[in-house]
């Protein structure tokens, strides 16, 4: 299995990147939200890898770190789940948010990711139960004086747009681009110019 690739970013699009490892270029698809945060073309990066191997298909599979590959390799193995929905569930949900999702069985949140019906929804909750790690009192009421301590900016920032009544689509769609080394507060404010509001 290839576990990790490190190169450089030779080709990227809204679909996938290739990443150029001593001359050998490998394509990899990946979520929206890791796509944007990987940098430009030139760039130097580290991916951690899912490599799927089907009958007539091989497919190599990127992640920013070994939880959201985790819940990639979980979500794969709920029955009527592919590596393409799994990909859009993670572009719409961090790791920490679907694990919410789960532990609060809510099928609204899951459902509202494209590809995944209300029967898909919870299916889902009944076979991922345990089986990822959910922040703790991270729900959608939740504001950033209640975030828990290990949340990152990223993982704060969707937590508050949640909480102002968007969709895991409109949020994952608004932080497309935004700096990877953005505080809560920055990203926060591009979200919100994205969306067409002011503060």
């Amino acid at each position: 299995m290839i576990a990790h690739l490190a190169g450089t970013i030779a080709e990227k699009s809204a679909e996938g990147v290739v990443i150029d490892v001593a001359g050998v270029g490998y394509a990899v698809s990946a979520p929206t939200d890791t796509l944007a945060n990987l940098g430009a073309v030139g760039d130097e990066v580290l991916l951690y890898t899912y490599l799927h191997l089907r009958e007539n298909e091989i497919a190599l599979y990127g992640f920013t770190d070994a939880e959201q590959r985790r819940a990639f390799l979980a979500l794969i193995a709920v029955s009527g789940i592919g590596p393409k929905v799994a990909l859009a569930v993670l572009s719409a949900l961090t790791p920490q948010l679907l694990g919410n999702a789960v532990t609060t069985e809510d099928v609204a949140t899951l459902s509202s990711v494209p590809g995944i019906g209300k029967k898909t929804a919870q299916r889902m909750i009944l076979e991922l139960k345990g089986k990822l790690g959910a922040a703790p009192e991270a729900g959608a009421g939740a504001t950033a004086p209640g975030v828990a301590p290990a949340a990152s900016p990223v993982a704060e920032a969707q937590a508050a747009l949640f909480a102002m009544g968007l969709t895991p689509v409109e949020v994952a769609e608004a932080l497309v681009g935004a700096p990877a080394d953005g505080t809560t507060a920055e990203l926060l404010r591009y979200a919100l110019h994205r969306l067409g509001g002011g503060a």
